[in-house]
């Protein structure tokens, strides 16, 4: 009876004790699953914010993250440092905690340096506060934590450091490591992803900025070529389109202003894109006239050739302009165009904030001039011109003739120069 009552006894104390010891691993299994739950709750927004934010501000974004990340842990700080590899430096672009601005002191020299270790041997590297030298200048250095350095890896390469900081040193559990490394890797696809976002802005910026003086197609060639916009020139052969209305500022004193500046539109609108079909540059709008050019910033095989085409065309839309604005009562519009070849500065002038594209040189001053000879309607060509186009007529669509002029003196020219009139076939 006395060994019955002491088995009963003994299996009472072992499924207590099985219970307890089930008891604890529910307990664990539990905490486990809340921890996972947790750490997918903060995947989760960190995901959402890449996906609602809008401008990619990558310091603000950044630093909404890691708000968010401590939020839900027990960390009293989080920082990131971006490496700057032409300085050899780390530099600070977002912290969460009030103790962050302090502690960034720390991580800016290599000296006795952790985040430079862990950048280093792109693995992470616990430093307890206590083992820690920090700057004698630093007002009540952590003391008694840990920070937990993960290298920010971009494709196996270290682009920066995530420093996170616990006041308790026997923090950082492998568990926790292996969750905020997930969440460094997540840092650092929201600063490739920043970074891409801003490399479409300032192209798309760029193309606003190109598409003023060039087509589609030459915008493509310059932003492809990655060479940002910058001031200065370089000397190219190219060839010099000017097209002015003729007679037209008389004209317009007896129209209102709304009518004239919707008459320009109208035929700008329509000019310009022949310009751009045949590889032109358009410099710029001046009053009733345009400057273009062929030949800068891109290379244009047979550029004389397309900026007489461009004439051409630029005569036969005239007329189906006048069509139209008959309709309206406005008044007949009649172009003189000046064309000129040789030797120019093409480059960007102006400030870093407003640049225009633009050629300068006395070929340019020619072309002008030769304009001003030319009557309604007429093309006006120079000798260098002419001379780079003989061969080549029969590509120009419309072209019948080239008539020579009796030599002419141009303003500011001691010389006589040979123009010659191109003959359309309409």
């Amino acid at each position: 009876m006395d060994s019955d009552l002491t088995q009963k006894n003994e299996d009472v104390i072992q499924l207590q004790q099985e219970r307890d010891v089930f008891k604890k691993q529910f307990l664990k299994m539990r905490s486990n699953y809340e921890n996972k739950i947790k750490e997918l709750s903060i995947l989760k927004e960190l995901g959402n914010t890449l996906r609602t934010t809008h401008g990619y501000d990558k310091a603000e974004l950044l630093e909404s993250q890691l708000k968010m990340v401590e939020k839900y842990s027990s960390l009293s700080f989080i920082q990131l440092f971006l490496l700057d590899e032409k300085k050899d430096s780390l530099y600070p672009i977002a912290r969460s905690g009030a103790e962050s601005l302090e502690i960034e002191q720390l991580f800016l020299e290599k000296k006795n340096n952790p985040a430079w270790q862990a950048l280093r041997e792109g693995r992470h590297i616990i430093a307890k506060d206590n083992d820690i030298i920090y700057p004698a200048a630093m007002l009540n250095p952590p003391r008694n934590g840990a920070c937990l350095l993960l290298p920010l890896l971009e494709q196996s390469r270290a682009i920066g450091v995530c420093v996170l900081h616990h006041k308790n040193e026997d923090a950082f559990d492998p568990n926790q490591i292996r969750f905020l490394s997930l969440v460094s890797d997540h840092m650092v696809t929201t600063i490739a992803i920043s970074r891409f976002y801003q490399k479409m802005r300032e192209e798309e910026n760029q193309r606003s900025l190109l598409s003023r003086f060039f087509s589609k197609t030459v915008i493509d060639k310059i932003l492809s070529s990655k060479e940002n916009l910058r001031l200065g020139g370089e000397r190219r052969d190219i060839t010099v389109l000017f097209a002015d209305l003729s007679g037209f500022t008389a004209m317009s004193e007896n129209l209102d202003q709304e009518t004239v500046v919707e008459i320009l539109n109208g035929y700008f609108s329509r000019i310009t894109p022949i310009i751009f079909n045949h590889h032109g540059t358009l410099d710029k709008f001046m009053g009733d006239g345009l400057l273009a050019f062929f030949g800068a910033p891109i290379s244009v095989d047979n550029a004389p050739g397309e900026a007489v085409q461009t004439a051409i065309e630029i005569i036969r839309e005239i007329d189906l302009i006048n069509r139209q604005n008959t309709k309206k009562n406005w008044p007949t519009l009649h172009a003189s165009i000046g064309i000129n070849a040789g030797e120019v500065v093409a480059g960007y002038i102006g400030s870093e904030e407003h640049l225009n594209y633009t050629v300068i040189g006395d070929a340019v001053n020619v072309a002008q001039r030769i304009e001003t000879i030319a009557g309604p309607d007429t093309i006006l060509i120079s000798e260098a011109v002419r001379n780079r186009i003989l061969d080549k007529t029969d590509s120009i669509n419309g072209f019948d003739a080239m008539v020579a002029l009796s030599p002419l003196k141009l303003k500011g020219k001691e010389d006589l120069i040979q123009l010659y009139r191109i003959e359309t076939a309409l």
